[in-house]
């Protein structure tokens, strides 16, 4: 046997090991703590079919992908796996960036009563215009897969004329196959390293799969349900130190205000190892109250390392001054976002000789029914090592400011606002070398459904940092991202977030609470700088001269000019010629930026309000292969929906 053959064989029986011995495992529950293996109910024999197929599939990704995905050990970071039902069905995929393929792997999808299972893709988690592949059993056999596509209302489903499902096997348990990122095919879902809905049912009754046209299945919430994940994802990251320290930043016993929108906030003392200096590797949310517990971050208090905070557990609103040191953001969580692991070179600092001792953990909670007697102890469990890593991390938040200098018109399908880090801040901020990012947390309030960060180098426009065209604020994830952009001095980063304001009466305004909106990408990158927020809103002066001209041209009298804006913006008759007004006053006219840092300090050497904006190509670039051929019957592709302001027509 060749060397390249033995070590095939060696990895073989590494990931068919791996497979099984994550046969038990268990998926994040709703509190998040760490996975409990849970033994599956079933008889011997059907563990062994199991196991087979699973032989099967490994066989198949041993002959479907490239020699070089082996060069290194085949271990469980390129195998992804989550539980559809949170208790039994388990998808496990991992992901060909060669060949361009997802290769699914389905545990326990059946059962003796089952006669089919549907795996498929919708765009927002509607069951309208979604992307099906149907499992059927015809005489007494699992061997048939149709691929289909459902009609806009949902009531029906059509057997597509291009067959893009490929199996590999299916027994009465499990089965395998797999499916290109992009099949040319207008009736199939573009997969894409944004947010997707991944739906799932199954049922006992025989479907009419042969015909071209059959009735939408009609199953119990028990028997279907659709995940939010990000199929096409990184690598898992292991930690390759076995010397774990751990650290818990948590409340205790804290009753939640019975009103929307709460930021609370505790501040406590570090554990004595910490007078050394260590790195952070990762990070957990412990969440008690989930639904309640809308984001978390925790700070650092920057400031000499003899200075006494004072320690607090209360309304942030009501923090001693001294607290407001309390800046640095060290820790972040979102609705959505379960573990985050640093890569092998890089750690955040923790601890240090002049490091102060005194840490902030800001919870929002959202408590929307006002529902009282709740009491939290959530918070966030970090891991540290002693033995130093290559690289400083640091956190920058960039996108929009705080602030309600920003509005959002009702009635809008796709509204897009934008925060800029413009290029002579990162001129000023930035090592001549520049600063590699790695991981990216994307953040809006509830009408938020899209979300990118671009990337700009003169007149030049980069590869994306991260972007979700079908974000959801369910969905926060702090993701690893596979691409690492290298940011320059004088690049500038625009990350612009699209709101949908269809039924609302009046104009969305940006601020902190929950009803307000947000435009956030936190990045996770190194090595770190004193950088710490690189955002903008319209300048002040704009703004004024905006209300004078709606109330002096657009006769909206309504409009106070030395008023509230908040009161100036919702006092505006919402017209689509003002919306337009609104939209080109945002992405022509000056900033006021914060090109801030950890102190809230702003850099010197530049004249920051009133600063030039970033002048970019308006319309954003969609990826798609060139597809020989595409869509000879004409048909209406299933991506396609309702079109925003700028004519994207993606929702």
């Amino acid at each position: 046997m060749t060397a390249s053959g033995s070590n095939l064989t060696k990895e073989y029986t590494q990931w068919s090991q791996l497979q099984r011995s994550h046969q038990c495992q268990h998926y994040h529950d709703g509190n998040y703590q760490t996975d409990r293996p849970e033994k599956l109910k079933h008889r011997s024999a059907s563990k062994c079919r199991i196991n087979e197929v699973t032989w099967l599939f490994t066989l198949c990704l041993l002959v479907l992908l490239p020699l070089n995905a082996f060069a290194n050990r085949l271990s469980d970071t390129k195998l992804h796996e989550i539980y559809l039902d949170n208790k039994e069905i388990k998808l496990s995929w991992m992901v060909d960036w060669y060949k361009q393929e997802v290769l699914f792997h389905l545990q326990n999808a059946f059962n003796e009563q089952h006669r089919w299972f549907y795996l498929g893709f919708s765009k927002r988690g509607d069951i309208g215009d979604a992307d099906i592949c149907f499992f059927e059993n015809q005489n007494g056999f699992f061997n048939v897969v149709t691929d289909t596509y459902t009609s806009p209302n949902g009531k029906f489903v059509h057997k597509d004329y291009q067959q893009d499902c490929v199996l590999f096997k299916m027994d009465e348990y499990t089965l395998a196959f797999k499916r290109k990122f992009d099949t040319c095919d207008p009736s199939d879902f573009r997969m894409h390293e944004g947010t997707m809905y991944v739906m799932w049912a199954r049922g006992e009754k025989d479907l009419q799969l042969a015909d071209y046209q059959f009735p939408f299945p009609n199953v119990s919430q028990h028997e279907s349900g659709i995940q939010m994940m990000q199929l096409l994802r990184s690598d898992k990251i292991l930690i390759p130190e076995t010397d774990l320290k751990v650290v818990e930043i948590r409340l205790h016993n804290v009753t939640i205000p019975d009103k929307e929108t709460t930021y609370w906030c505790h501040i406590q003392k570090l554990d004595d190892f910490l007078v050394h200096k260590h790195h952070i590797v990762q990070f957990e949310p412990i969440i008690i109250t989930p639904g309640l517990v809308h984001h978390m971050e925790v700070f650092h208090c920057e400031t000499d390392w003899n200075v006494n905070i004072p320690l607090y557990n209360d309304d942030c609103e009501q923090m001693p001054s001294a607290a407001k040191v309390c800046s640095k953001v060290v820790a972040l969580w979102a609705m959505g976002s379960s573990t985050f692991t640093y890569p092998p070179e890089t750690g955040l600092p923790m601890g240090g000789k002049t490091y102060n001792p005194f840490i902030r953990l800001e919870v929002h909670f959202n408590n929307p029914e006002m529902r009282k007697g709740l009491v939290d102890s959530s918070g966030m469990r970090i891991k540290l090592v002693s033995q130093l890593r290559q690289f400083d991390a640091g956190v920058m938040e960039l996108g929009l400011e705080y602030t309600d200098k920003m509005a959002i018109p009702p009635g809008q399908i796709g509204f897009p606002l934008s925060g800029y880090c413009i290029a002579e801040c990162t001129e000023v901020a930035l090592p001549r070398t520049g600063i590699v990012i790695f991981g990216s947390q994307l953040h809006t309030h509830l009408t938020g459904v899209r979300v990118l960060t671009r990337h700009f180098r003169g007149a030049d426009e980069l590869r994306e940092v991260n972007r979700d065209d079908y974000y959801s604020h369910h969905f926060q994830e702090m993701r690893n991202l596979r691409y690492k952009p290298r940011v320059l001095p004088g690049d500038a980063l625009v990350t612009t977030c699209y709101y949908n304001t269809v039924g609302k009466d009046n104009c969305t305004l940006g601020g902190f609470s929950i009803s307000d909106e947000m435009c956030v990408n936190y990045i996770h990158y190194y090595p770190a700088t004193k950088l710490e927020v690189c955002k903008s809103s319209v300048s002040e002066e704009t703004l004024e001269n905006y209300f004078v001209y709606m109330k002096k041209k657009e006769h909206q009298h309504g409009v106070r000019l030395n008023g509230a804006r908040s009161k100036n913006y919702e006092s505006i008759k919402w017209t689509q010629p003002r919306v337009d007004q609104l939209y080109t006053m945002y992405i022509q006219e000056p900033l006021s930026m914060q090109c801030n840092k950890s102190d809230n300090t702003r850099f010197q050497g530049y004249q920051w309000e009133s600063a030039p904006i970033t002048p970019v190509q308006i319309k954003i670039p969609m990826h798609r292969k060139l597809c020989p051929n595409y869509n000879p019957l004409w048909l209406k592709p299933l991506d396609r929906g309702e079109c925003d302001l700028l004519g994207e027509c993606i929702y």
